[in-house]
């Protein structure tokens, strides 16, 4: 059932982005030979790097499960050669470093964080989950431009300390100074992962007085898509917006706590802003 939701979303988004897809090829192509030369003439191959800081405000679940939204903070920051260009990327993709970049594949070690989930939005007596920070690897493959898959296995060090997976494809066209995207995610999270957001203990039921005891257990956890539009305000300087819908699945989503207190379906949304900056060689 998981692969048939998740084949068919990225049939859906082929269908509603390729139709402009082939009209944009030629423009984007010319776009970036100009800004090769352009790039190229700044500095020498190898001594000089593309650096670009950004920060994405965002309102997500207060916590997995959760049906309240509030506003988080988060930072990026990527970098690339300077004869190298701008590879696609979504706002919820995880901090990576690509070792392995040739062919369109990339690959490397990735990292990722969960804020913290405390006892407010109805988990009186229920046990804290700290801030989590993921470790892990990452491989996409981007062909023709416009079709990029990626996933991400991360193991929580701290925090929930499961082992987790996402899965995501996206369908994306520029044309001129807008990008736009939409593509597929999967989730997966392993007994520890799932034990902890989602299980509750006949001691934290009878505190809670609210959820009745459930053993979550390790699968899929949700499925659902997100969509991206992005806007070059200058040549280095960008904005974006994007949305996601998430509905938990499987074991998790049969908890108690998403059902009773909370929402099986996470919704989240962000504007991103980003500057790049050309840093040179000093030795």
């Amino acid at each position: 059932m998981i692969a048939r939701i998740f084949y068919s979303l990225v049939g859906a988004s082929a269908i509603l982005i390729g139709g402009t897809a082939a009209a944009a090829d030629a423009e984007a192509t010319a776009n970036a030979a100009a800004s090769a030369n352009k790039t190229d003439a700044a500095a020498p191959a190898g001594e000089a790097w593309i650096v670009t800081l950004g920060g994405i405000g965002a309102i997500a679940p207060s916590f997995p499960g959760s049906g309240r939204l509030r506003a988080y903070p988060f930072p990026t920051v990527s970098v690339r050669g300077i004869d190298e260009p701008e590879h696609f990327s979504t706002p919820d993709d995880g901090f990576g470093l690509p070792l392995v970049d040739s062919d369109g594949v990339r690959m490397g070690p990735v990292a990722n964080f969960v804020f913290r989930r405390g006892n407010r939005d109805g988990l009186f007596g229920l046990h804290q989950v700290g801030l989590t920070h993921e470790m892990g690897g990452f491989a996409e493959y981007t062909t023709l431009d416009h079709f990029r898959t990626r996933v991400e296995l991360r193991q929580g060090i701290d925090g929930h300390e499961g082992f987790v997976a996402a899965l995501g494809a996206d369908v994306f066209n520029r044309a001129k100074a807008v990008t736009f995207s939409l593509g597929p995610r999967l989730n997966f999270g392993n007994n520890a992962y799932a034990n902890s957001y989602f299980s509750v203990s006949p001691g934290e039921a009878l505190l809670n007085g609210h959820l009745q005891p459930y053993q979550a257990s390790g699968g899929f956890t949700s499925a659902g898509g997100v969509a991206t539009l992005r806007y070059d305000i200058t040549d280095n300087f960008n904005a974006t917006i994007y949305g996601g819908l998430q509905r938990l699945t499987g074991s998790v989503g049969s908890s108690p706590i998403p059902n009773m207190i909370g929402s099986r379906d996470q919704f989240t949304a962000g504007l991103s802003l980003s500057r790049s900056f050309e840093v040179r060689k000093f030795w």
